[in-house]
């Protein structure tokens, strides 16, 4: 799975109900082959993807697409991509509040 279907596939893994009074936009910076810039938008009890990131997204997330999905496949620590730089998250606070949302933990 590349990171564009992961990212596609939240909104029918994610219950609506985890999401009730969210409301946020996280911005999806993925480089190599097959990354891609998207934003993932929370808001009204379910979430969306679309392409290019918005400027206003309070929260950030930077890697390689390798990386990202070794996250998210749980091959690879969050917190030690983090350390390594291979893994740069603007805003961390607002990070955390999605971090299961995501796949993070």
């Amino acid at each position: 799975m590349d990171a564009r279907r992961f990212l596609e596939s939240l909104s029918e893994r994610v219950p609506a109900e985890s999401l009730f009074g969210e409301s946020s936009k996280i911005a999806f910076d993925l480089t190599g082959d097959a990354g891609g810039q998207y934003t993932l938008i929370i808001r009204e009890n379910s979430l969306w993807i679309e392409e290019g990131l918005h400027e206003d997204a309070p929260c950030g997330l930077h890697a390689d697409h390798e990386t990202f999905l070794r996250i998210v496949n749980r091959q690879e620590n969050v917190l030690m991509a983090v350390m390594m730089g291979r893994l740069l998250i603007r805003n961390q606070v607002e990070m955390i509040r999605y971090a299961r949302i995501l796949g993070f933990m």
